[in-house]
C-alpha cells in the first residue's frame, strides 16, 4: 500500500516589493528557459528579470525540472545566480541589486517559514495562491506528494502496520502540520 501523508508544493518567491502577484505555469517556463527576460513582459515594471535557480543536486532543483519544467530546459544561471543552500537563494532573491528584479523558488515549507520569508512575497500560479488549502485540494499546480508505503500484506501488529497507520490517523497528521507540512487531513485552528 502507498498513501501520501505530506505534500509539499514548489513556489515561486520575488522581493516584496515586486508589483508582479500571479504567473501563469508558461510564464514561469519562459522565465526559466530564457524567453521571457523582463518584467514588463508579465505585467511588471521595465527591468530585466534575475532568475535565482539552485544547485544541480538540490531537491528543489529536481523538483523544479519535474513539476514545472516538464521537459524543457533550463537555462544555464550565471555563477552568481546558482544558491548552494536554500537560505542563500532566499538572501539573494530579497537583496538582489536593492531592486525587486529577482525571483527564485523554494519549498513551501521553507517560504511559510516566517523568518525565512521576511521581505519576500509568494506568487500566485494560474490564480491561484499556494496555501495549506489550495495544496491539498491539488488547485495550486506544483506539487509532490510525500508517500508511507507498506506491504500490503504486512501484520495487523507488525510496526510498518502501525506506524502506517499512525502516520495517516489524526495523531500523525497533526504532527505532520505541526512541523510545517501540508497534511492530508484538515488541521482545526
Amino acid at each position: 500500500s502507498m498513501e501520501p501523508f505530506a505534500i509539499e508544493g514548489l513556489v515561486f518567491v520575488v522581493n516584496a516589493d515586486n508589483p508582479v502577484d500571479s504567473l501563469s505555469v508558461e510564464q514561469v517556463q519562459k522565465i526559466y528557459t530564457g524567453e521571457i527576460t523582463n518584467w514588463s513582459e508579465v505585467g511588471g515594471v521595465d527591468e530585466p528579470i534575475t532568475a535565482f535557480q539552485r544547485n544541480e543536486n538540490a531537491g528543489s532543483q529536481t523538483m523544479m525540472k519535474k513539476l514545472v519544467m516538464d521537459g524543457l530546459e533550463m537555462m544555464e544561471p550565471p555563477v552568481d545566480y546558482t544558491a548552494g543552500s536554500m537560505s542563500s537563494l532566499l538572501e539573494g532573491v530579497r537583496q538582489y541589486d536593492n531592486s525587486p528584479a529577482a525571483i527564485g523558488y523554494t519549498v513551501y515549507y521553507y517560504a511559510h517559514d516566517m523568518e525565512m520569508a521576511q521581505g519576500l512575497k509568494l506568487l500566485s500560479i494560474d490564480g491561484t495562491a499556494p496555501s495549506p488549502d489550495t495544496i491539498r485540494s491539488g488547485e495550486y499546480p506544483f506539487l509532490n506528494p510525500y508517500y508511507a508505503v507498506m506491504d500490503k500484506d504486512e501484520a495487523e501488529d507488525s510496526p510498518a502496520r502501525i506506524l502506517y497507520d499512525w502516520l495517516l490517523g489524526e495523531e500523525g497528521q497533526s504532527l505532520v502540520a505541526q512541523e510545517g507540512y501540508v497534511s492530508i487531513l484538515e488541521q482545526e485552528g
